[in-house]
């Protein structure tokens, strides 16, 4: 931590004060390094704690000096820039999850691993997805222009320090968690089918900054009206959205505000909270497609399942006969059947078969050569015939 420490004041990171000062109004050490560009020297440095950090200020900057400091009294798990999520520390059903200097990191990936065991998931590797409330986007540019506004008469300061093009607190919490992941999954993190995806949410944080914002709904609806577009999409703006769409909205807002107006609308810095993340873990693997050609003898057995007035038509269907097989070895979410035209009912299809494909939704198993031999083996063998 020290050596990181000492390469950073030496190299571009502002004066200590200022570093000091970022402290002081909430910013945790990971968002500090990350804005100034070190954050890959810094991230998986468990030891580079607020207390650590303000030691190291003391030892070289007289001003951090003398008195109590009011950035040790700072709760550094509710960041206010990323409400703890480059900790990590977050909100869950159960409440806080309390996470000791260590092994932050890996309580999470712990999570991670044991929600894909509970659910049953084979992977070979993952990608992945990450979800963060606008109101992360907010605070940090927030923090950039109050930055700005203080030390941007002073020779250290240049705009480039604080660019928007350093790293997102996304990028930086996947260069966090991806690693340790890979080591407690077994498996590497990349383009894959299976996707683990984080989506944090801050209800208080993101409702209040929508308040802030100026309401064009109305105008917006007007002017789509006038150009004959359909508005009904645009009505979904109240308070009974869901959270992604308002941080849609607030990303869509937020984009079209200029600094100056920023300024009047938000305050600099944004305000401390005392509540982090809430997170929750999902997973989803991309449809699996099993094809191949079916014959059908028997003039009572339906293409589809046909069901009219709760009454079935026909003994069986081709589409569940082959899904019941399909899907007690893929064991997915769902499954939807589709084939190369269709016959009636008393319609028998015979010669070369019709072609068909059976697409199974986020299969917790994906079948292999012989499990599909298997399937066509079991279909084609059953005691259970259809006249």
């Amino acid at each position: 931590a020290r050596s990181i420490l000492e390469r950073a004041a030496a190299a571009s990171f502002p004066p200590l004060h200022a570093v000091h000062h970022l402290l002081s109004v909430g910013v945790c050490v990971r968002c500090i390094f990350r804005m100034f560009g070190a954050f890959s020297h810094a991230c998986s440095c468990a030891s580079l704690t607020v207390s650590f950090f303000h030691s190291f200020l003391e030892e070289h900057d007289d001003s951090a000096k003398g008195g109590p400091c009011s950035c040790l009294s700072t709760d550094e798990s509710c960041c206010s820039i990323c409400f703890g999520i480059l900790l990590p520390t977050c909100h869950q059903d159960e409440g806080v999850v309390p996470f000791d200097d260590i092994s932050r990191i890996d309580i999470i990936t712990s999570m991670v691993s044991q929600a894909i065991q509970r659910e049953g998931y084979q992977i070979d590797g993952f990608s992945l997805e990450i979800s963060l409330p606008a109101v992360v986007a907010a605070n940090e540019r927030a923090i950039r222009l109050y930055m700005k506004e203080k030390y941007g008469s002073e020779n250290w300061f240049k705009d480039e320090m604080f660019s928007q093009q350093t790293m997102s607190a996304k990028e930086g919490l996947r260069l966090l968690i991806a690693p340790s992941l890979e080591k407690q999954l077994g498996v590497k993190h990349g383009n894959n089918s299976f996707r683990i995806r984080l989506t944090y949410t801050h209800d208080d944080a993101s409702l209040k900054l929508k308040s802030l914002l100026p309401n064009d709904s109305n105008r917006k609806r007007k002017a789509e009206s006038r150009e004959g577009n359909d508005t009904r999409r645009n009505s979904t703006y109240d308070d009974k959205q869901t959270l992604s769409e308002a941080d849609s909205f607030i990303h869509k807002s937020l984009e079209g505000i200029q600094d100056k107006e920023f300024c009047s609308l938000f305050k600099l810095p944004p305000e401390k909270v005392s509540k982090p993340c809430h997170l929750v873990i999902s997973f989803l693997r991309s449809p699996i497609y099993i094809g191949g050609r079916y014959l059908k003898l028997s003039r009572n057995v339906s293409q589809s399942c046909w069901i009219i007035d709760d009454e079935r038509m026909g003994e069986a269907s081709v589409e569940e006969i082959i899904k019941e097989s399909v899907c007690a070895i893929s064991r997915g979410d769902g499954y939807k059947f589709h084939a190369a035209g269709r016959e009636d009912i008393d319609v028998r299809m015979l010669g070369s078969g019709r072609p068909f494909l059976i697409e199974v939704l986020n299969v917790r198993s994906i079948p292999s050569a012989i499990e599909i031999q298997q399937i066509s083996d079991k279909i084609n063998s059953s005691e259970k015939k259809h006249n």
